[in-house]
């Protein structure tokens, strides 16, 4: 089935509400921590406290986005719990509770890794946060769709709301790295064939056998070079500087 949906090109300009999290089946295991700047971090202190799922929070003490987690581990036997989330710019970011008892956040790899001592709060403090604070849902929801670039080093990036969010809204950029600018569209073509993402200026083709991408503009014709997403999306969240400000993670700027 073809779909085509100027509407989807043009989505309205309304800011998507941030949802709430309920926290109250499992707030009793929750542990309330924070570092020397300041920043407040809230992690399950019980592996999987919440069923099914396993939970941490980073913000300000008054508003808490919930953090997107891949992975993790745990050693009943010295209490060990690591839990991995979404960390785009950091290359991934880790907090957890190592074998002694000690709290840290690590943002980065290999290398380039950052590690940050955090400290529990006072029974007092930590009661206030659980108590009072705003809990929510990841704050970014938009995710990457597809990413490619001229022999000129001119990329064309496509983004969309999270398939949570209804996997619609895409979005497309333009420019040289540090540089993009959205290009209001004017139509989108998704079917098994490929993608057509039309704006004012020309269109983005993706042709999903060969694989195959081509900026057209008139009667010009560039083909582009596909960049894989998972590879670069430090790029993409960072470099391509598409997105400013802050992604709700706690390794944003280091």
């Amino acid at each position: 089935m073809v779909f085509t949906s100027t509407a989807d090109a043009r989505p309205k300009k309304k800011k998507v509400k941030d949802e709430p999290e309920d926290i109250s089946a499992y707030k009793k295991d929750l542990v309330v921590l924070t570092d020397d700047e300041g920043d407040v971090y809230v992690m399950e202190g019980k592996w999987g406290a919440q069923a099914g799922e396993h939970v941490a929070f980073f913000g300000d003490g008054k508003v808490m986005y919930r953090q997107r987690i891949f992975g993790g581990g745990a050693d009943g036997s010295t209490g060990r719990i690591d839990l991995s989330f979404w960390s785009p710019r950091s290359n991934g970011g880790e907090i957890g509770r190592n074998g002694k008892g000690e709290y840290y956040l690590t943002c980065g790899r290999g290398r380039d890794v950052e590690t940050v001592p955090l400290k529990p709060m006072s029974d007092a403090d930590a009661k206030k946060v659980l108590d009072t604070a705003s809990f929510r849902k990841p704050l970014w929801k938009r995710q990457a769709q597809a990413l490619a670039r001229d022999d000129s080093g001119n990329y064309y990036y496509v983004d969309r709301m999270r398939d949570e969010h209804g996997g619609k809204g895409h979005r497309i950029f333009a420019g040289m790295k540090g540089g993009l600018k959205e290009l209001p569209m004017t139509n989108v073509v998704s079917d098994s064939v490929g993608e057509i993402y039309a704006t004012r200026k020309g269109e983005l083709r993706f042709v999903t056998e060969p694989n195959k991408a081509w900026w057209i503009k008139g009667s010009v014709k560039t083909e582009l070079t596909i960049i894989p997403i998972e590879d670069n999306v430090a790029l993409i969240y960072g470099d391509l500087g598409v997105y400013d400000g802050s992604l709700g993670t706690p390794c944003d700027d280091m």
